[in-house]
């Protein structure tokens, strides 16, 4: 493969090399398998990756449904329970409460594919909780495939594997040019990371309008994520940059991985990813509020959006589903 030689603009070249790895890469690659729920036929198209970067090969995109999993058009109509009994499942309109000790709350494996035409039937308190049982199990996915990666990243630099470090790197747009291997690894690990689940339910709520947008509802847009392209996806009817797009994606769960990995790698949340290296030994309610400080360059507003995330986690008590679990 060429390139050009004279690229003065680093940034420019690492991010061409990271999507050139994202295009090309298969699974396996880095050690690490997709997750079992991954092999759902529905979810397995190659634009999803883009953000996951493990793309499945033909054998794989014509695989069978596994049992491990559900794909389903339909919001979950019942089941996300929670380990402590005494957890009030209808708390959504209750203030949060800082729990030191929050419940494993148990999320069935259930896929959505796309916002269902019959959530938009429903308002209030029943349409939030629709929203949620759309978008808690695709959130809760996503970051189980994170630790994973992390999981792979470590073992890498226990293992001295300089190779696999570097490829990581590519995908998570760091330049090891000058770092060591253990350098290197601090740095993956600093990217390759969960988002606190309270914070990514209140993203997707506030830039969806709780799954009623135009863009959650043609383009399967969680996050409000721009693009630059008018392919990539819908124009907004008024926006600061009139080159700007909102992107579209081929399912809601590759929406949720896009902003994960947006997140993880845009020179714009870098004091996010620094912060919740600091925080990560603390309780996973609290870390949620402090991390959306660092997420005032996610919407123009600056701020007052930091403000609006935190309403929203508070007042629909997000923190509840701090340690949501797959069953």
């Amino acid at each position: 493969m060429f390139l050009p030689r004279q690229i003065e603009n680093r940034h420019i070249l690492w991010s061409a090399l990271a999507m050139l790895a994202l295009g090309l890469i298969v699974p396996g690659v880095f050690g690490v398998q997709p997750p079992k729920w991954y092999a759902v036929p529905q979810q397995q198209e190659l634009g999803q990756n883009l953000a996951a970067g493990s793309i499945p090969t033909k054998a794989q995109t014509s695989a069978t449904k596994t049992p491990d999993a559900k794909t389903t058009d339909a919001a979950a109509t019942a089941g996300i329970t929670s380990a402590r009994p005494n957890v009030d499942q209808d708390a959504m309109s209750k203030p949060s409460s800082l729990s030191a000790n929050p419940a494993i709350v148990m999320v069935p494996a259930d896929f959505a594919r796309r916002i269902p035409d019959r959530h938009l039937a429903l308002s209030g308190a029943a349409q939030k909780q629709s929203f949620i049982n759309l978008v808690l199990p695709l959130i809760v996915a996503s970051n189980n495939e994170l630790v994973q990666r992390r999981n792979a990243v470590k073992a890498a630099s226990d293992a001295k594997n300089r190779d696999l470090l570097e490829k990581w790197a590519v995908l998570y747009r760091v330049d090891p040019e000058k770092l060591d291997d253990g350098e290197l690894a601090e740095q993956l690990l600093r990217r390759v990371d969960t988002i606190p689940v309270a914070l990514a339910m209140a993203q997707a709520a506030i830039e969806s309008g709780w799954g009623t947008s135009r863009f959650a509802l043609q383009g399967n847009a969680l996050f409000g994520q721009w693009a630059w392209t008018d392919s990539a996806g819908m124009r907004p009817l008024a926006a600061s940059n009139g080159r700007a797009v909102v992107r579209s994606f081929g399912s809601l769960l590759e929406s949720v991985r896009a902003y994960m990995h947006n997140l993880n790698t845009h020179p714009n949340y870098q004091r996010f990813r620094m912060a919740r290296q600091r925080l990560s030994p603390q309780n996973k309610s609290i870390k949620a509020g402090t991390l959306a400080t660092y997420l005032n360059s996610y919407a123009e507003i600056g701020m007052a959006y930091v403000d609006k995330l935190r309403a929203v986690m508070s007042s629909n008590n997000f923190d509840q589903y701090a340690r949501a679990r797959l069953r």
